[in-house]
């Protein structure tokens, strides 16, 4: 016969764990319950719920948004008007050395055909988890959306099931709509969207999101000098980011053809009726693909993935053109600084801290530090980062940024020669990337011998860059012949 035991329960209550401890005649025995059963609410979130997400269409775009400790994937739905907010329960740091690409991440479009079942046609966005630095992507079959997560620096990829994921409802604007983009900053999302009746809009709201709040919105008019110079309240904002520079938030992005406006996040939240959108550079011609902000510490730029009918190339905005100078300066509206031509060259007349281009041809680009993209080639097949500014330099970084140098010849058949001044760095490593992004090969070159050999290399357009001791000094491009 089995004795008899007096049972008490003592709960003990942890954010991470649920203890159930059990007295058995004196006897202390624990139970440990794992955290499944104990849920940490996503702090961009409030009463979230779960089940069929989308009932109506697809999703049509998306982005991760952070507030330093949960996690948030934004998703819009055209076919409802509504925007979800999506916990992906991915808030881990400790997965972030694991999860981060050292160079490169190969046959991506490959291996997410084979880990959803699918042929995939394109891939419209990536976007990276800055916490875990875990790799988000959107891959379109035909028009169907599949979601995946690329973990394990890119080795592992799982797909993403929305239909398990704790959701929030957000309503914006009437079923049927067109939405453009998403942006995150000061603690507020902000979304652009056009409609065939109701024209452009812009929102915002504050997080943490509840479920089933309403996003206040007002309705856009740009000024648009390649349509006639005047302000048109059909034309959206079909590029939108949150940058801050000096204190003083901002809204900034690029639209079709293709001005691009910078406007004070104030001017929208303070204010209501018709928000006027004034065109602060050109672009001139085509259309970006993704834009995004980046701000190093004493520069800010905007990145703009531009699409120019043959190839997508990045160009680096500068901050003059971000931060309200063109307003002081009289160059907004018609007298808006032209960055480029027609054939994606940019103006002369710019220094490079003013307009620049970086070499490859990409389909996409995340944002993945302060002064790094992670890029996706135009077959969607290799992932890789692109340096594309500077971070604030220390003492030996501001050295290095007089450092000169020069190749020859250029274009090359079989070897390049280094000119520089090397009692000034003795462990120069030089690094050859191609076209769109790839690494070649890494080398340190030898004072006595400056010399590269690239007799190995295809025929085409290269990047050579040099660095000491982990500051990078500076790059060219070269042609081999």
């Amino acid at each position: 016969m089995l004795p008899k035991f007096k049972i008490n329960f003592i709960i003990k209550y942890d954010i991470n764990i649920l203890n159930i401890y059990i007295y058995m005649e004196k006897k202390l025995l624990p139970f440990l319950l794992a955290s499944a059963f104990c849920f940490a609410q996503n702090s961009l979130m409030v009463s979230p719920q779960t089940g069929n997400m989308i009932t109506s269409g697809t999703i049509n775009d998306f982005k991760l948004i952070s507030n330093g400790n949960s996690v948030a994937l934004v998703a819009t739905n055209n076919a409802t008007g509504k925007v979800f907010i999506v916990d992906v329960n991915d808030n881990n740091p400790a997965d972030k050395a694991a999860n981060t690409i050292p160079t490169s991440s190969n046959n991506v479009k490959t291996r997410i055909e084979a880990a959803i079942g699918q042929t995939i046609s394109n891939i419209k966005n990536i976007e990276v988890n800055p916490i875990s630095n875990a790799v988000y992507v959107m891959a379109m079959a035909n028009a169907t959306p599949y979601f995946v997560k690329l973990t394990n620096a890119g080795n592992t990829i799982t797909a993403l099931n929305f239909n398990t994921m704790p959701y929030c409802t957000l309503n914006f604007t009437a079923a049927n709509c067109s939405f453009q983009d998403i942006a995150w900053g000061g603690n507020k999302l902000f979304v652009s969207s056009n409609h065939s009746t109701l024209n452009g809009e812009l929102g915002y709201i504050t997080a943490p999101f509840t479920n089933n709040a309403t996003i206040t919105k007002r309705s856009t008019t740009m000024f648009k000098s390649n349509w006639g110079n005047i302000y048109i309240t059909n034309a959206p904002l079909e590029k939108l980011n949150y940058i801050k520079i000096n204190n003083t938030e901002f809204l900034c992005g690029t639209t079709t053809c293709a001005p691009g406006y910078s406007e004070t996040v104030s001017s929208l939240t303070d204010n209501s009726g018709l928000f006027t959108v004034r065109e602060s550079f050109d672009v001139v011609s085509d259309f970006s693909v993704k834009t995004i902000p980046i701000n190093n510490g004493n520069e800010a730029y905007l990145l703009d993935l531009h699409n120019n009918g043959w190839n997508s190339t990045i160009y680096r905005i500068g901050k003059k053109f971000l931060d309200g100078t063109p307003f002081t300066n009289n160059t907004y509206n018609s007298n808006a600084v032209e960055l480029r031509d027609f054939n994606g060259a940019v103006n002369p007349n710019l220094t490079a801290e003013e307009m620049m281009s970086f070499p490859g041809n990409f389909s996409s680009m995340a944002y993945y530090s302060p002064c790094e993209l992670l890029t996706l080639s135009a077959d969607y097949q290799t992932l890789g980062k692109l340096s594309v500014c500077t971070a604030a330099l220390n003492v030996e970084e501001q050295d290095a940024k007089n450092f000169k140098f020069e190749i020859s010849p250029n274009p090359a058949s079989d070897v390049l020669t280094i000119f520089y001044d090397d009692k000034l760095y003795k462990d120069t490593e030089t690094s050859i990337y191609s076209y769109d992004g790839k690494l070649i090969r890494k080398q340190t070159l030898d004072p006595n011998n400056k010399k590269i050999s690239i007799s190995d290399l295809q025929t085409g357009n290269y990047l050579l860059k040099f660095s000491n001791k982990g500051v990078s000094l500076g790059s060219k491009s070269f042609i081999k012949k």
